[in-house]
């Protein structure tokens, strides 16, 4: 019986352990560029039954980036220059501003081996030192993403908003 608790005790301390994983996965500096270049790893934004978005923050010298995946079940484009908007528990709103057209492609949207068949979207939307000190300063409580279709609200859990907070304090 102690062996059985122990290992379910195991069990669930490297669930939780995966569950608040936020790590770089990239450190280095290129060889040849000499460009100094910083990525968190992928985490989930939102997962819902009509889709689900995962995000990471790139660094790249001085240039921060906010990487966002979206798969949605069907064909879409985000324009360059379209929103995605960040509403905060302290009622602030941070717009950043996609940089480049992208149109949906087979697995564009997946971090892994689910929704590698799917059809998705990864776009880049730049952000500044100041956005990057809002979005610590408040927790985020609700997500909004233009599309070519319009727009897409979504609630943010807790749990996926102190994701937020934990891969900014990383770079």
């Amino acid at each position: 019986m102690k062996k059985q608790t122990l290992l379910l005790l195991a069990i669930l301390f490297c669930m939780s352990a995966k569950s608040f994983g936020q790590k770089l996965e990239e450190n280095k500096v290129d060889d040849f560029t000499k460009s100094a270049i910083k990525r968190t790893s992928w985490e989930s934004l939102y997962s819902t039954l009509n889709g689900n978005a995962h995000f990471r923050f790139s660094l790249v010298n001085d240039s921060e980036t906010f990487d966002f995946r979206l798969m949605l079940d069907k064909v879409f484009s985000i324009d360059k220059d379209m929103q995605i908007m960040f509403k905060l528990d302290n009622g602030d709103i941070v717009t950043l501003n996609n940089l480049e057209y992208t149109v949906t492609c087979n697995g564009c949207g997946a971090t892994g081996f689910v929704g590698s068949q799917a059809e998705g979207i990864d776009v880049r939307y730049p952000i500044t030192k100041e956005q990057v000190e809002k979005l610590k300063a408040g927790k985020v409580v609700k997500v909004r993403v233009y599309t070519g279709d319009g727009y897409i609200d979504q609630d943010i859990k807790d749990k996926n908003a102190a994701k937020v907070t934990a891969a900014l304090n990383l770079l």
